[in-house]
């Protein structure tokens, strides 16, 4: 339900956005951030008291010139009064801060929806080698699995692969890897696993602006495919922080969201 409301929401997106797809992947990033920024900046104009923040920023600022000359002549029951005062300047002002987030949050999920499914990787150019990938049980190792050869989609070492145990990454498992390539076409390509008398999907763009998704799970026999795709990093240096579950892009975009807010809340008068 999750995956096609989420297929829904990015279809509809690319009729606005789609043509971000066509430019460099540095490019998109600066445009999409750039646009969360003005979103949250813009609709925080409309949904907020701005005079009353106006108010509310001026009298705190005289509030700790106050409470800095009142430290200064040790003044304590000063100190407390000013302490008290700024303590309900920022009630207020925090109670203006509903309003935005409520009305951001839509275009701001329907945005980050978007990215997540066109922004975090570089869609294969048409012929270019990937490697696919598929997850087995432990107990799988020393079987055979193959991928049965469809039109447009080559695999220069072989269809036929033995299942090999991993153990360097994660929980140990059982993996099949082929370095396949794929012809442009309308329609992505569908490769198609054999393993233990089922048939398992997965499928691959290539020579789009787009790309199918990377990761597909599927059941207890074999666990998942994916199709390795480039990450996109911006200026192709800006990391991930896996810790965090945080891919590249989304670091990148973070990193030009979160200053640029308040800058053009300056630059925009916007409180």
């Amino acid at each position: 339900m999750l995956d096609r409301l989420s297929d829904f929401i990015v279809r509809v997106m690319d009729l606005p956005l789609g043509w971000l797809l066509r430019l460099p992947s540095d490019v998109q990033l600066f445009i999409v951030a750039i646009g969360s920024a003005l979103i949250l900046a813009v609709v925080r104009k409309f949904t907020s008291n701005q005079d009353l923040l106006r108010r509310c920023r001026a009298d705190q600022t005289r509030q700790k010139a106050l409470l800095r000359e009142a430290k200064a002549r040790k003044d304590g029951d000063a100190v407390k009064r000013h302490r008290a005062t700024l303590g309900m300047i920022a009630i207020k002002q925090f109670r203006q801060e509903g309003g935005p987030m409520l009305a951001s949050l839509l275009p701001i999920v329907l945005l980050a929806t978007w990215a997540f499914h066109r922004l975090e990787f570089h869609p294969p150019a048409a012929g270019e080698p990937v490697e696919f990938t598929a997850s087995f049980p432990i107990s799988a190792v020393g079987k055979i699995t193959h991928i049965a050869p469809v039109e447009g989609v080559a695999a220069p070492d072989g269809w036929l692969r033995e299942i090999v145990a991993v153990t360097d990454h994660g929980p140990a498992h059982g993996e099949a890897t082929w370095r396949v390539s794929a012809a442009a076409s309308p329609a992505p390509h569908v490769l198609r696993v054999r393993y233990g008398g089922q048939t398992y999907e997965h499928p691959l763009q290539a020579g789009a602006p787009t790309y199918e998704p990377a990761v597909k799970t599927h059941d207890e026999r074999l666990t998942a495919t994916e199709v390795k795709l480039r990450p996109v990093k911006l200026f192709g240096v800006v990391p991930g922080l896996p810790a965090l579950f945080f891919p590249p892009w989304l670091v990148a975009y973070l990193l030009i969201v979160i200053p640029s807010v308040p800058l053009i809340k300056r630059v925009l008068r916007i409180c």
